[in-house]
Parts: structure tokens; sequence; C-alpha cells
């Protein structure tokens, strides 16, 4: 996968607890747990919008996963 891919997966991994924190701080529980299901960028996206407070960490999630794809695809290129 190559250390693209890797590095996009940890700054996913790393928004996406950021964003559940931020929401069961500022948003309250149910926000909190609708984060933590698996369509949680649409749902952090909904959550920043309504509180202009989440939009680094959803930012930072938006960037591993172009760092992801990006990884696997020069892994693709390489026999």
């Amino acid at each position: 996968m190559g250390i693209l891919g890797v590095l996009g997966g940890i700054l996913v991994l790393v928004g996406w607890i950021w964003a559940i924190v931020i929401a069961f701080k500022t948003s309250g529980a149910l926000w909190g747990i609708l984060n933590i299901i698996p369509i949680q960028p649409l749902i952090g996206i909904i959550s920043a919008a309504m509180k202009k407070t989440a939009w680094l960490p959803v930012g930072l999630m938006i960037i591993g996963v172009i760092l992801y794809w990006m990884g696997g695809g020069m892994a693709a290129m390489n026999p």
C-alpha cells in the first residue's frame, strides 16, 4: 500500500476520533453516537455545518482519504 496509504489511514482515524470527542462535548450524546456509525464523514459534515466546531477534524479526514487513495493508486502502478 505504501507510506501514503498508511499515513492517510492514520489521519482518517485521528480525525474520526477527534470529531467524536467534539460531537460529545458540544452537541450531546445523540450527535456523539451518530458520529460513531460508519457513515461518519457525512454526519461529521452536517454536525460541523450546524455547530461550526468540527471543520478541522472533518478536513483532516478528507485529506486522509485523499492520501489513502493516492497511496493505493501508486501501489497499484508498481508491479
